[in-house]
Formats: C-alpha cells, sequence, structure tokens
C-alpha cells in the first residue's frame, strides 16, 4: 500500500520489484491512493484485513490509506519507511505537501504499535525510527531495478549523449534537491572546463517558481545552452543513456533517506559528487567525491581536477562497479525473501 503509484518513481519503481520478487509465492494486490494508467492497482479503500495478510505500507507522506493505521489490525503489518522529508525543505509555492509532510512527521510515533515490523534503507532512517520509539527493526537496500540496466538504450541518444563530457543529476527539480546549488558548481567547473555540460532529468512540475529561479540562474551565468532540462522520462530506454555515458552525478540534496539515482548512477560506473549534508556519504561507501556546499570554488576545484586525472576517475568508476552488486534488483530480492522468514518467525511465537 503506497500513496501513490506511477511508473518511474524511486517508490513505484520499488514497489515493482517488490511484486516481482513475491509474485512467484504469493498472491499479491497493490493499493494506492492515487496513480497513472502505468501500473495497475486497486484504491486503498479496497484494503480489507483478514488475519491471513501481510500489510506492507510505504511511510513517506501522510495520506488518505493512514486510515487503516488508526488501530491495531488483525494483518501482520510491516511500515516500508522512506523517509520524511523535512516541511521546511519545500518551496513557498508547496504548501500542500508541506503540510502532509509535516502531518506524517508528527503521527510517526503514534504508530509504533501498529506495525510489527519495519523495513528501512540507510542508517540514517533506523535512527529516526528509534528515535521515535520504534524497535523491531531491518535494514534492506534499495536497487537498480532491472528495466534500467537491460534497456536497449535509444540509439539515437545515445549516438549524441557519448560525443559529450557531461555531469548529470536525476531526480524531482525541488528545494529539497538543491538544484540551484548543483547548476552553481558546474558553472563555477566549466569556466575551467569551457566543454563541459550538464543534463538536469527530472519532474519539473512541483514548484514553478523554483522552475523560475532556475531559468533565471541559467541566464545570470550565460549557460542556458549548456544545460539542458530534460524533464521527467520514465521510459528507461530513454534514461539509460543518460546516465551511461554520464562522467559525474552530481547531488547538493539537503535531505536523503537513500537515493535511488545514485546507486543507479554508481552501476554505469559513474561518480557521485554530494555532500556531508545527508545520508549519501553513507550509501556511495567511497567510489565519489564528497565536496563542501559551503565552498563551492572550492569544490569546482575538486570537481575539475578529478575530470582531468583520467587515473583518478577510472579507480573511482571501477570502485562503482565493484560496489553496485550489493544494489542489484535480485541482492533486493533477496533480502526481502529473508525479511518474509522474519515475518514468519516473528508471528508464530514471541520475541
Amino acid at each position: 500500500m503506497t500513496a501513490t503509484l506511477a511508473a518511474g518513481d524511486a517508490i513505484g519503481n520499488y514497489v515493482e520489484m517488490i511484486r516481482t520478487a513475491f509474485a512467484p509465492r504469493h498472491e499479491l494486490v497493490v493499493l494506492a491512493d492515487r496513480g497513472t494508467r502505468e501500473r495497475s492497482f486497486l484504491p486503498s479503500y479496497a484494503y480489507v484485513p483478514t488475519a491471513d495478510d501481510v500489510l506492507w505500507f510505504h511511510y513517506s507522506i501522510y495520506s488518505e490509506n493512514f486510515a487503516c493505521l488508526r488501530q491495531r489490525g488483525p494483518d501482520f503489518r510491516i511500515m516500508d519507511y522512506h523517509g520524511i522529508c523535512p516541511p521546511e525543505l519545500f518551496n513557498r509555492d508547496e504548501s500542500e505537501i508541506k503540510r502532509l509532510t509535516a502531518r506524517a512527521k508528527r503521527e510517526l510515533p503514534r504508530y509504533r504499535d501498529v506495525f510489527d515490523l519495519c523495513l528501512v534503507h540507510s542508517d540514517y532512517s533506523e535512527r529516526v525510527l528509534r528515535q521515535a520509539g520504534y524497535e523491531r527493526i531491518v535494514k534492506t537496500p534499495l536497487a537498480i531495478g532491472r528495466s534500467l540496466a537491460e534497456a536497449e538504450e535509444h540509439p539515437f541518444l545515445a549516438g549524441g549523449l557519448s560525443q559529450l563530457e557531461y555531469v548529470l543529476f536525476v531526480g524531482r527539480v525541488v528545494v529539497q534537491k538543491d538544484v540551484l546549488g548543483a547548476i552553481e558548481l558546474f558553472a563555477r567547473v566549466r569556466e575551467k572546463r569551457p566543454q563541459l555540460k550538464m543534463w538536469i532529468v527530472g519532474d519539473r512540475s512541483a514548484s514553478p517558481d523554483y522552475q523560475r529561479q532556475i531559468g533565471d540562474l541559467l541566464v545570470r551565468r550565460k549557460i542556458e545552452r549548456d544545460v539542458g532540462l530534460t524533464g521527467r522520462l520514465s521510459d528507461p530506454r530513454l534514461l539509460k543513456p543518460f546516465f551511461k555515458y554520464a562522467r559525474l552525478f552530481v547531488t547538493f540534496s539537503r535531505w536523503e533517506s537513500f537515493c535511488v539515482p545514485v546507486v543507479e548512477a554508481m552501476g554505469f560506473g559513474v561518480p557521485t559528487v554530494t555532500t556531508e549534508r545527508t545520508c549519501l556519504p553513507e550509501i556511495i561507501g567511497g567510489t565519489g567525491l564528497i565536496v563542501d556546499r559551503s565552498d563551492l570554488d572550492g569544490a569546482a576545484g575538486q570537481v575539475a581536477t578529478l575530470l582531468a586525472d583520467s587515473e583518478r576517475w577510472g579507480d573511482l568508476r571501477r570502485r562503482c562497479l565493484d560496489r553496485a552488486p550489493l544494489f542489484t534488483e535480485a541482492e533486493m530480492a533477496r533480502r526481502l525473501l529473508e525479511v518474509q522468514g522474519l515475518h514468519f518467525h516473528l508471528k508464530s511465537g514471541p520475541d
């Protein structure tokens, strides 16, 4: 059960991977409050407790489906905790999602006796749940989906992108992701490497005000022709070549509980440039570059030096490819099946 189900976003892809992992052994029904035609689901209100099922609940923002959590139910309940973005990180024209995240954050402690088991995907998320009073917590990785890894890349895009030197951002183009900071870093690196380009791939519908700020920055820095904004790409044939031919993945996100695009980049041997502000140093595990967001000139110098050092870049690329198997869909499925075994253990007897 999830608030929103859509192809191409992190939770939507993850739900599909869960369905693939368990479908050979169990009957599954996906429930959501909202969704698109690209993914089949039933409305959340169709959920009926039976005492024989598992309710796998994806917790992120407050939604109508929280109604099923108001009291302890007969089914075994798993919280899949995706983290709650701090409400203050939303822009002034995102009042509704700011309200929903604030409520989800406020209500988190009250459900500690409703769930039998919690899944988290980073040490940061585990700390949040323990501070809220949760005890039965298991950490599992999120994954690079097979649909992206095995996609046939679009030949026209692949041909063009393979000829460019560019850095890449993939994700929602919102304040939380500090896309303005990533663009400013790019502008300063480009002063040292004039041939460098940047691609920003992601949904731009959330905050028109923030999109205007991005447009203003591109004009002010005179890089409108050097930064491409594709919008949301859900087709893996289109998304794959952007990852495959990037020199670096850049994210200055101010909050993350995991960040799937980082491990997707890792799977293609693309090192990440990020900061200490989130759990991303934990996720990348020495496969990228950690810079200081407050010193963009220094950060730009580090990035330019890395791009010019083929031996060091190649070493980071190898580290990415060595670490990426931790985040394959097969590895995630294996860990989820271990969680299934833990569910049977917990359901059949006391601690």
